[in-house]
């Protein structure tokens, strides 16, 4: 990738986490690594790596800042800005993906790329590990799909987990309880978030409800049900 294209995905992306993560900086800058960045010339601003932010709320603060070079580049020694005090980490680096989607992405495009960020929120993978451990079972709640049965053991831990209390819709940190979660299958978590507020289950419920009623007698539903 040349350094212009490099340059151009690096503020787009620096603009979007600048957004979805609710910063509130006029101006933002982005970096893989946290090491170098473009100067900063419009307050309240922020560095992003990966990971998460940190914000220099005017301008004597970022000139006068320890932590940073200021040259025709910002220069961060490493291990770059997550290592400034201050920094705000929103999503952590070693939460392991498998078996735990998030769904709660947008994109933007540019041309034939498309640039991915995760939603503002940051999601306890603990209480969603809880949730699955706790559960009776991992049939969905709405359809009742089962991975397990349909897959065999391969998937047997397999499913998603739904907040049924939108994390977007708190203005600030939120205790969830296990009973704010739900089991749902990778086909209805996406059917619930199609609107915004999401459909509660029951809702969901009723337009698979509908949907089988239409179907009766001339196929199957679509998900195998558990035995």
């Amino acid at each position: 990738m040349d350094r212009r294209t490099k340059a151009s995905l690096n503020r787009d992306k620096a603009v979007h986490l600048n957004e979805s993560w609710r910063v509130g900086a006029a101006q933002a800058r982005y970096s893989d690594d946290g090491h170098w960045y473009a100067t900063l010339t419009l307050f309240p601003a922020a560095l992003f790596d990966a990971t998460g932010y940190v914000l220099f709320a005017s301008e004597a603060e970022y000139r006068t800042s320890p932590h940073i070079r200021i040259g025709k580049q910002i220069s961060v020694r490493k291990p770059g800005i997550s290592a400034i005090p201050g920094y705000v980490r929103v999503l952590d680096q070693n939460t392991p993906q498998r078996g735990d989607i998030d769904i709660h992405t947008f994109g933007a495009n540019e041309g034939n790329r498309q640039l991915v960020v995760h939603l503002v929120r940051e999601r306890n993978q603990a209480l969603v590990r809880r949730k699955k451990k706790l559960a009776t079972s991992l049939h969905c709640e709405a359809c009742r799909f089962s991975f397990s049965h349909a897959y065999g053991d391969q998937a047997a831990d397999y499913c998603e987990v739904h907040h049924l209390v939108p994390l977007a819709e708190a203005e600030q940190s939120t205790r969830t309880k296990i009973q704010d979660l739900a089991i749902l299958c990778a086909n209805c978590h996406r059917v619930v978030h199609l609107r915004n507020p999401p459909y509660t289950l029951e809702e969901l419920k009723e337009m698979l409800s509908h949907a089988h009623g239409k179907r009766s007698g001339t196929s199957p539903p679509i998900n195998p049900r558990p035995t």
